[in-house]
């Protein structure tokens, strides 16, 4: 990274400190949504499954990143389903060769031997696995009975490539509701099964209105599920 990326990232930092309402420099942290399909139909999400078709072409991609790679630390990957985007490996080889830290958002039905490689691979970056997974119970109600063996064994897979190279890590994300409250434990020693780099909760807050049904028997209320509605429940936990 240059000194302008450098110089940047203490600039807005002190601009946030001073409260200012002008940042005087370029960010440093960046967000891409490279597609819009996912494989899935998650109930806090797109529980229809209808998920567009739209991708970002990959000359597009390179457009954007010539822009910000004089600035960027890091960089967060987004579908969708970012694994399923066409030219995820060309992304990530363009990436290797900048120091940046990249986060690769999945769910992580889609890991392969192939991606979980190629996932691992950057030298230069610090690389992430942010994959959004819960307990058994959980999992066959938000995404289907199907999923979770399949997911388990394939994160297993990548938490061990992960340990054996330093600038690779997992990150285990975990979206909290009042169905899965119970499980937040049974998670944690799930997840520690996995040595993670770190795992996150976050909670369901925009669904409020939601009365929807994605196939698994489960009618999602929104105002029973968000965590507005058991907030003292939810910070006991």
């Amino acid at each position: 990274m240059g000194l302008v990326g450098f110089s940047g990232k203490y600039a807005i930092k002190g601009d946030l400190l001073n409260r200012s309402p002008i940042v005087s420099s370029f960010p440093y942290y960046y967000q891409v949504h490279l597609n819009k399909f996912c494989n899935q139909k998650c109930i806090m999400c797109l529980p229809s499954g209808k998920h567009p078709r739209d991708e970002m072409p990959l000359d597009k991609f390179v457009a954007f990143f010539d822009q910000i790679k004089p600035y960027a630390e890091r960089l967060t990957l987004i579908g969708g389903e970012t694994l399923l985007y066409r030219w995820i490996d060309e992304v990530l080889d363009l990436l290797a060769q900048h120091p940046i830290a990249v986060t690769i958002v999945s769910n992580a039905t889609a890991l392969t031997e192939e991606n979980v490689a190629t996932a691992s691979v950057p030298a230069s970056t610090r690389s992430e696995m942010l994959n959004r997974r819960a307990t058994r119970s959980a999992t066959s109600k938000f995404m289907g009975p199907t999923c979770f063996d399949r997911v388990i064994a394939q994160i297993r897979r990548f938490s061990e490539m992960a340990r054996a190279q330093a600038n690779v890590n997992l990150i285990m994300h975990y979206v909290v509701m009042r169905e899965n409250l119970g499980d937040v434990l049974p998670f944690i020693d799930l997840a520690k099964q996995m040595h993670p780099y770190r795992v996150e909760f976050h909670p369901v807050a925009h669904v409020f209105e939601w009365n929807v049904d994605n196939g698994t028997n489960w009618q999602f209320r929104g105002w029973e599920q968000s965590c507005q509605s058991f907030k003292a429940e939810y910070n006991d936990t």
